[in-house]
């Protein structure tokens, strides 16, 4: 979408450095007409954090040179460690902005309601005059369950965190059992995780044939192809937020166990 509007760099985040983002490429990528500096952290697909030093260090840079930070947050929160949570953007700079949803953190994907925090009102009533051109309203039921979730933000986040906690040893032994198929990395924040696929049939075909036979769905690294970046072609998208993964990860374990 941004190159149908304007040109475009990305700088990928580096996979043999547990996914870091490398400022210095940040800062050479920028133009003289640069406008706007768009991350996602806790990261979709990685699971990856950076360093608060680096995110404070990155909304300077932006200050600096009259650039809008917009942060993707909709797994903040859902940090393993929480002393690691990021400041929300829109909270380090008057023209950043903060985007969040109900769906992800929260684990309330059927309200529908997300938001844009920013502290540059022109700016935000720009926002908001573009959300009105194609959005009547937002449903009432989905703003005021919103809103209960939302203020009762630390009990469902402390909830989830706990899902997510109890469930990665699981996943831990079920990808040292197959270490031969298999490069594994916990995330370090949200609920979803980018492993390495070792085989020699490829990623694709590997997830085509688990979802064709096994009925167990990945999203191999082809999703995650981009225009704006090199990107692995051997990794696959794995999610570790969901009650009870077990009888998920039996019916995958029985696959892979059916074809050594």
């Amino acid at each position: 979408m941004p190159l149908s509007l304007c040109e475009v760099t990305g700088v990928a985040l580096d996979p043999e450095r547990d996914w870091a983002l490398d400022i210095d490429q940040v800062v050479a990528a920028l133009r003289p007409n640069t406008r706007v500096v768009s991350v996602n952290f806790p990261n979709n697909p990685t699971g990856t954090l950076i360093d608060a030093a680096d995110f404070a260090r990155l909304v300077r840079l932006c200050d600096e040179r009259g650039i809008h930070l917009f942060s993707d947050e909709v797994y903040r929160g859902l940090e393993l460690d929480p002393s690691r949570t990021l400041p929300q953007a829109a909270d380090l700079s008057e023209r950043a902005l903060s985007l969040n949803v109900t769906s992800k953190s929260l684990g309330l994907p059927g309200l529908r309601i997300g938001w844009i925090a920013c502290r540059d009102r022109e700016l935000r009533s720009r926002l908001e005059r573009a959300k009105h051109y194609t959005t009547i309203c937002n449903a009432a039921p989905s703003e005021v369950l919103a809103r209960i979730a939302i203020k009762a933000r630390e009990r469902i986040l402390d909830r989830n965190r706990a899902i997510i906690a109890a469930n990665l040893p699981v996943f831990d032994a079920f990808f040292a059992d197959f270490g031969e198929l298999f490069q594994w990395r916990a995330p370090d924040g949200g609920c979803v995780a980018y492993p390495r696929y070792l085989g020699p049939d490829g990623v694709e075909a590997f997830c085509a044939d688990l979802v064709e036979q096994a009925g167990v769905l990945l999203l191999p690294a082809g999703i995650y192809r981009s225009e704006l970046t090199d990107s692995p072609a051997d990794r696959f998208r794995i999610g570790v937020g969901r009650l009870d993964p077990e009888p998920a990860l039996d019916a995958f374990a029985a696959w892979l166990r059916a074809r050594r």
